[in-house]
């Protein structure tokens, strides 16, 4: 009995040693093999790119620069830094080397503009997608009034045009300065039949010109498309950026749906649509995605008994098998509405075709 618990307990120390050894090595970052020891930027590269270069798991740049006391904001690097790995106790640490020029005053000295500090993502790729597309919730797409035409009674319209509306029932909503023209493209669905809103593209600026009672006198301004009677008057929504910062999706769990376009042959650096609104994940949130086939039926070689018919035998699927999700590779979320978001599809091993499940992008080991 000694020996036995001698035994059980030596097994008890052993799996408890073994949990936290695993659980101190869990938040580890894992530097790439083929990771460089410097690197210098240059214009046009972006905070995921760099970091893709260091990390198989790029999201996670701030855990490689947080020891690091010469990055105040790791957003703020710039074209012409060097960036080097170091290993400090075990731990990687990624540094900037950054030379401070010598700067002269002379009467002829002129200004020179400080280069922009690098993205995190690469918005002028993306940006073209999402400036003029939004998704907006049912109720406050048919709350917006409708544009109506101009005094020659047109029914389209293009710069410096004045139009009437409807005024805009929300008060608040009212009081904005600037305004856009908006046309509905689809109703978005995931595949389970929920309605996730609808997506509207801009069509002009407006201007707000004069109010006559309920109506409103706008002046179109700055026209992507022309405007047509029945297209949707809407305060200008602004999208900004900025503020992006990187990080792990956790609990959250959801849909790819499409490409923005509505397509379903989507792949990598393409932007999609997933159903997780703006309330239950932010923007630079990274999932993984994930991919599931097809139930495997499996028969084996039949034997018939004397009282099963071949036709019943001939039905019989057997067993049937489940395989499981396999992840197909990562997006991250960069803008949010109030039932789906918009993301930026970064790494596709095969080609996606929506219905995919997204979820944390580092799945539990089996």
């Amino acid at each position: 009995m000694r020996l036995k618990s001698l035994i059980t307990c030596t097994l008890a120390i052993i799996l408890v040693g073994l949990s936290v050894f695993n659980f101190a090595h869990a938040d580890v970052v894992n530097i790439r093999n083929d990771a460089p020891q410097t690197y210098v930027v240059k214009k046009g590269d972006t905070l995921w790119d760099i970091s893709s270069l260091f990390l198989n798991q790029p999201w996670r740049w701030p855990e490689l620069w947080r020891n690091n006391t010469q990055i105040a904001n790791p957003h703020l690097i710039y074209p012409g830094d060097m960036l080097r790995l170091r290993w400090e106790n075990g731990v990687p640490i990624l540094e900037v080397v950054r030379d401070k020029p010598l700067i002269t005053l002379t009467p002829e000295s002129r200004r020179i503009e400080k280069p922009s500090p690098i993205n995190v993502l690469p918005w002028e790729k993306i940006q073209m997608y999402i400036n003029n597309d939004s998704i907006m919730s049912v109720d406050d797409f048919y709350a917006l009034p409708a544009v109506l035409t101009d005094r020659e009674g047109s029914s389209r319209f293009v710069d410096e045009d004045y139009i009437l509306t409807k005024a805009i029932a929300n008060a608040e909503a009212a009081n904005f300065d600037s305004f856009e023209i908006v046309r509905k493209e689809r109703e978005v669905y995931d595949s389970l039949g929920a309605l996730l809103g609808i997506q509207v593209i801009q069509l002009s600026d407006a201007a707000f010109s004069t109010d006559l009672d309920s109506t409103y006198v706008v002046k179109v301004a700055q026209s992507i498309r022309e405007v047509k009677k029945g297209d949707k008057l809407r305060p200008a929504m602004t999208f900004n950026n900025n503020d992006l910062s990187l990080k792990a999706a956790t609990r959250e769990k959801g849909e790819l749906v499409s490409n923005i376009n509505g397509n379903n042959i989507i792949s990598k650096h393409d932007v999609v649509i997933i159903n997780i609104g703006a309330r239950k994940v932010d923007p630079g949130t990274v999932f993984g995605i994930y991919k599931q086939g097809p139930d495997v039926h499996y028969k084996a070689e039949p034997t018939r008994s004397s009282d099963e018919s071949g036709i019943s035998s001939f039905f019989n699927f057997g067993e049937t098998i489940s395989q499981p999700a396999y992840k197909v590779g990562e997006l991250v979320v960069i803008r949010g509405f109030e039932h789906a978001s918009y993301a930026w599809v970064t790494k596709a091993t095969t080609h996606l075709t929506g219905g995919e499940i997204i979820a944390s992008p580092t799945p539990p080991e089996n």
